[in-house]
């Protein structure tokens, strides 16, 4: 137990180990949640697809009653078309895109429906007066849910190219082998396959992807699985008596071995000595190879470390580096700005000093006109009219 429980754990280190380096751990944080619409389309497919099983194993029921228990070949062909149809389904409903699941599922329908119809070979399979209404029924509530989810020009366009695809790939037996529309439906809406699926959702929802996976597979095996061990039983050889005569005897073998071991612990004791000397070696070289995986590890870890000690030094000096160089420009731009300021000034003063002058110099001589004006001019207005007083007295 000491050997098994040292195994184990080393194996479990190995395989952690193996799977990933501390430099080339990745983690996938981002994700586009599923619009509002898919979810829809996701969640009543899906509730579809439920409806659809319970009423294919109603409607294969009833037909098994009409068929006498001991008509193997028809009681098979019941057994056949709910494997096979409960199976296909699944298969088509259950996809990550929600809306190629809707257009599997509604594909999937149809061609049951034209199996089962006048023209399909389903009549052939189930001979008498047999109704399926059942299919039909399926087809006209999986064309509703997707005339509710789709917008009515891609409903139309839908509904034609599911038209075409059924009648290009009928279902040709019982077994009811499902050709995926989903290729031909990009093609269709000339989408390239590499967009087909844009996002698995958010966490939440690809969880919740899981969960009904599960779900469905815990609810719809045993019934698959009973269906195919009665198909096998009716169309084999064996009867009960070989049967319990089997199981009789792999009772009896394995009660042989228990008493074998029970009255030999000696050899077992030695069984047990041979396969730890066995085994032995290969625990020790795992215990090498963890050791080595522990000591990369460990490197990769230091030399992390340092990468990120440089970095952050690198850093920091880079950013005294562009701090020194913005304050000597900043202290060049101020010199600048002064000496520009000191120049303006003076030339402004100088300026002002000019037109100072020239206020000064205008002054003077307009007072100069301005006393020649108020002692002069009377002078000159007497003399003027002496002078013509002079010679009017001359001439009388």
């Amino acid at each position: 137990m000491k050997h098994t429980s040292k195994f184990f754990s080393i194996f479990l280190s190995l395989f952690v180990l193996n799977g990933c380096s501390l430099l080339e751990l990745k983690i996938e944080s981002q994700s586009v949640p599923l619009t509002t619409a898919e979810l829809n389309t996701r969640i009543l497919t899906r509730a579809y697809s439920k409806h659809f099983f319970s009423e294919v194993e109603s409607a294969a029921d009833e037909i098994s009653a009409m068929y006498p228990k001991d008509d193997t070949l028809h009681q098979s062909y019941v057994l056949l078309w709910k494997i096979h149809a409960e199976e296909g389904l699944q298969h088509a409903a259950y996809q990550v895109s929600p809306t190629i699941s809707l257009i599997d599922t509604w594909v999937f329908a149809a061609q049951m429906e034209q199996f089962f119809s006048d023209d399909g070979k389903g009549a052939d399979v189930f001979e008498g007066n047999i109704d399926f209404k059942a299919s039909q029924l399926l087809h006209v509530d999986i064309e509703a849910l997707a005339k509710k989810l789709l917008p009515s020009s891609e409903f139309n366009e839908a509904k034609d190219f599911i038209a075409q695809f059924v009648a290009d790939h009928p279902f040709d037996s019982v077994a009811m082998r499902r050709t995926p529309a989903l290729k031909a439906w990009l093609a269709d809406q000339n989408i390239d396959e590499t967009e087909a699926v844009a996002t698995l959702g958010s966490m939440p929802e690809a969880l919740g992807d899981v969960s009904d996976q599960l779900s469905l597979v815990s609810e719809q095996t045993p019934k698959i699985m009973t269906w195919k061990a009665q198909l096998i039983a009716m169309n084999s050889n064996l009867n009960g008596d070989d049967i319990n005569k089997t199981m009789e005897s792999l009772r009896n073998t394995s009660e042989s071995f228990q008493d074998f071991v029970n009255n030999n612990p000696e050899y077992m004791q030695n069984l047990a000595e041979q396969m730890s000397l066995q085994l032995q070696p290969l625990l020790d070289d795992l215990d090498n190879k963890t050791d080595d995986k522990l000591n990369q590890l460990s490197a990769e870890r230091i030399a992390l470390e340092a990468m990120v000690a440089r970095e952050r030094q690198e850093l920091v000096n880079m950013v005294e580096r562009e701090r020194k160089a913005i304050a000597v420009i900043v202290s060049q731009e101020r010199e600048k700005f002064t000496q520009d300021l000191d120049q303006v000034s003076q030339d402004v003063l100088t300026l002002a000093m000019d037109k100072v002058i020239d206020l000064i110099k205008s002054t003077i001589i307009y007072f100069i006109l301005f006393i020649l004006a108020i002692f002069f001019a009377p002078l000159g207005l007497g003399y003027f009219l002496g002078k013509r007083a002079a010679v009017k007295k001359t001439v009388v």
